[in-house]
């Protein structure tokens, strides 16, 4: 971490520049969160069933997960900016190619790329905070890239809306393309790797070996828990967010409308925002990342066992419950300082590959195992209304348990809060 005397605003426009390919590529990512826009990429690629339209969309995801390790050893060996401004320009023209083409091979190849810049969109502003801020403000810095990025998420939902209302499908790619271009032209302004010209120099001469840099990550045990706990916490968005809550909801109370449905799940991203910086704030106030994420933990496992026994059916309470549930499950954020923390400057994007590996090892394993699990309890095509409300009240115990463990991983993790200051 460097610990040279730094210019706040200077600092904050390195990192939050970095911060908004985080939220430009999760847009890309939740493109799909409208109906009106699946509806017009499925007519332009001419696709005739949901399975096809999520084969196309899912793209995506294989990209970021299969080079997350990689892009993470490249971000130790190349500068930050670069790769920052170059991919930031590929994805701009994968938007616009995206706007144009009517071959569904093509466009899967393009949202396949896209998911590899993800990557670097995820991590590179976790990579470059450790440089311009110090310890006693990383995690509130974390939060905020946090939010910064899921505000992406609500933008590609009523924002994106209301442009493919006025103008259009391809109007509407065509005006995303153009936000990345600004995106783009912000980034080569402001971003730079390290605060001073010496400390450049020490990333020039890292001549750290790929395999020796794996190795240094994958032997500290902070990486590990950090990646589990970050992923265990998350699976409430994963989980109940992003597929099984509406679900889950329905069979708590049939007479709630799919309005009500998606009002109450949207509120978990919603409490995400809020929680990111606050949980971020309180960890950097009370000068411990181990406390703040033993209590985020505790807290959470108390929110979902109020969501799974309910002292009232009603939507107001479930709206307050699942923001809740957000703001508290943000805590996650805080497991981004202590991988930063926890290692050399020289491996931490090898650090940061690892750890979002755990992280979305954990979503790609939770998600099909829920519903394996309804199954398993009898929640299959003919099951009864009772079977089918039995065997989800079964299946959602995974929660709790994921918040168990990531007790256990914040209980067994060290303390790495350091009071160097800038």
């Amino acid at each position: 971490m460097n610990t040279s005397t730094t210019n706040p605003k200077k600092s904050a426009l390195v990192v939050f520049t970095t911060g908004a390919f985080f939220f430009y590529s999760f847009i890309q990512m939740t493109l799909f969160s409208t109906e009106a826009m699946k509806e017009f990429f499925m007519q332009i690629l001419n696709l005739n069933s949901t399975a096809e339209f999520g084969n196309f969309a899912g793209t995506y995801l294989y990209g970021t997960v299969l080079l997350l390790l990689p892009i993470g050893v490249v971000l130790d060996k190349i500068s930050v900016k670069k790769i920052v401004v170059g991919m930031i320009a590929v994805v701009v023209l994968c938007v616009l190619s995206l706007s144009f083409t009517t071959n569904l091979y093509v466009a899967m190849i393009l949202r396949f790329i896209m998911g590899i810049a993800h990557c670097v969109a995820f991590m590179a502003p976790f990579r470059l905070a450790p440089r311009w801020y110090p310890s006693k403000q990383l995690a509130l810095v974390a939060g905020l890239l946090v939010t910064f990025g899921v505000f992406g998420g609500w933008v590609s939902g009523a924002p994106m809306l209301a442009c493919l209302t006025a103008f259009g499908g391809q109007s509407t790619m065509l005006l995303n393309a153009g936000l990345g271009v600004i995106i783009l032209i912000l980034a080569i302004i402001f971003i730079q790797d390290f605060p001073s010209k010496e400390d450049t120099s020490e990333e020039i001469t890292n001549d750290t070996g790929l395999i020796e840099g794996l190795k240094l990550a994958a032997k500290n045990k902070q990486n590990w828990l950090a990646g589990l706990f970050i992923g265990l916490l998350n699976l409430s968005v994963l989980l109940l967010g992003a597929v099984w809550g509406t679900t889950y909801l329905k069979i708590v109370n049939p007479e709630f409308s799919e309005a009500t449905f998606t009002g109450i799940i949207g509120m978990i991203f919603i409490g995400t925002m809020i929680g990111s910086p606050i949980c971020g704030w309180i960890s950097d106030k009370i000068r411990s990342r181990k406390k703040a994420m033993i209590g985020g933990a505790v807290l959470s496992l108390v929110i979902i066992l109020l969501i799974i026994f309910p002292p009232s059916t009603s939507s107001g309470f479930f709206y307050v419950l699942f923001l809740f549930l957000g703001i508290i499950t943000a805590a996650q954020s805080i497991g981004y300082p202590v991988i930063a923390e926890s290692n050399e400057d020289k491996i931490l994007g090898t650090a940061n590959g690892l750890s979002s590996v755990i992280l979305m090892g954990i979503g790609a394993i939770g998600q099909p195992l829920f519903g394996q699990l309804v199954a398993m309890f009898g929640g299959d095509s003919s099951a009864s209304a009772i079977q089918m409300q039995k065997a989800f009240q079964t299946a959602i115990w995974l929660m709790p348990i994921a918040f168990v463990a990531s007790i256990l991983c914040a209980i067994l993790l060290r303390e790495t809060f350091q009071t160097d200051s800038k």
